[in-house]
C-alpha cells in the first residue's frame, strides 16, 4: 500500500529496557521496520484500547506486519486478535517515525518521558521505524474473550467514551479523535 503523501507524520522516541531493546532490533534487522496501530471506533463513538504485557497503560490494538502482508491486513488482523472485532479499515491517520533507545534505567514493561531521552539517544543504540495508525470502524462492538496470539499477550480490551489516563497513544488520539 502505498500512503498518501500529505499523511500527517510525527516523531517519537521510546525508551526500551536492553531486552525490549534487543527484541526490536533483531525484528528491525529482519525487515520488519513498519507495523500498524487502529484507531477502532464503534457506532456510539467509543474508541477500542488494549493493555498488552509490554507497556504501562492502554494502547491502540496494533503489532508487526507479517511478510506477504499489506498495511491493510495487518489492521484488520492485529484487531481481530487482540480484541476479537472484525473491523473495516477507513484510512491512514498518521505516519509516526518511532526511534527506539537502548535505556538501562528502564525496567522491562516500563516507559519513559521521551523528551528526557534526547541527549540518551545520541550516545546509546538507537533502531527505527514507522509506526502507521489507521482509522477503523467495527460495526459489531462485542469484544471477544480470546484477546492476543499468545495467552499473556493482551491482558485486557475496553472501549473508551474519553482517552483513558494511563494511555501511551494519547497525543497521536487527540490529534485524530
Amino acid at each position: 500500500m502505498t500512503l498518501p503523501t500529505d499523511l500527517p507524520r510525527s516523531e517519537e522516541t521510546v525508551p526500551l529496557a536492553p531486552d525490549e531493546f534487543e527484541t526490536v532490533r533483531e525484528n528491525v534487522r529482519t525487515g520488519a521496520n513498519r507495523w500498524v496501530g487502529a484507531l477502532v471506533r464503534a457506532g456510539n463513538g467509543g474508541v477500542v484500547f488494549v493493555r498488552n504485557r509490554w507497556s504501562d497503560g492502554w494502547v491502540l490494538p496494533g503489532g508487526n506486519v507479517e511478510d506477504g502482508e499489506s498495511l491493510r491486513e495487518a489492521v484488520v488482523r492485529e484487531v481481530r486478535e487482540e480484541t476479537g472485532l472484525d473491523a473495516s479499515v477507513e484510512r491512514a491517520l498518521e505516519v509516526v517515525e518511532q526511534t527506539f533507545v537502548a535505556d538501562e534505567s528502564v525496567e522491562s514493561e516500563e516507559s519513559a518521558d521521551s523528551a528526557a531521552l534526547d541527549e540518551a539517544t545520541a550516545t546509546r543504540p538507537t533502531v527505527s521505524g514507522e509506526f502507521v495508525v489507521f482509522e477503523a470502524r467495527a460495526d459489531d462492538p462485542e469484544l471477544g474473550d480470546d484477546l492476543g496470539r499468545d495467552a499473556d499477550e493482551i491482558a485486557d480490551a475496553a472501549w473508551f467514551d474519553a482517552v483513558p489516563d494511563e494511555c501511551e497513544h494519547r497525543a497521536l488520539v487527540a490529534r485524530h479523535r
